[in-house]
């Protein structure tokens, strides 16, 4: 998959980058059709599917996020904004 790399190294437009292309790998879409500013529900993914993009996010960025978040920040925008400023130096 993505190579873990120091968390420092990650900015929220770099996570919003990779969450687009792995929801879109995940939906069998091309990563220019998944809008970043629609919920995670209304681009075809369920429950399951968003925890386990957590937990991959969690292991790629070497962090723990808690499972609930994406009530907060229920798109790959502002999940990626958000996780972006957990990970800032």
């Amino acid at each position: 998959m993505t190579e873990k790399l120091a968390a420092k190294n990650w900015n929220a437009e770099q996570l919003e980058d990779w969450l687009i292309n792995r929801v879109a790998q995940l939906l069998e879409q091309p990563a220019d059709d998944i809008d970043p500013d629609m919920p995670f529900n209304s681009l075809g993914l369920d429950s399951i599917n968003v925890m386990d993009l957590i937990v991959e996010i969690d292991d790629l960025l070497g962090i723990e996020i808690e499972s609930t978040i994406v009530w907060d920040y229920p798109t790959i925008h502002l999940l990626s904004e958000y996780v972006a400023t957990l990970v800032k130096g």
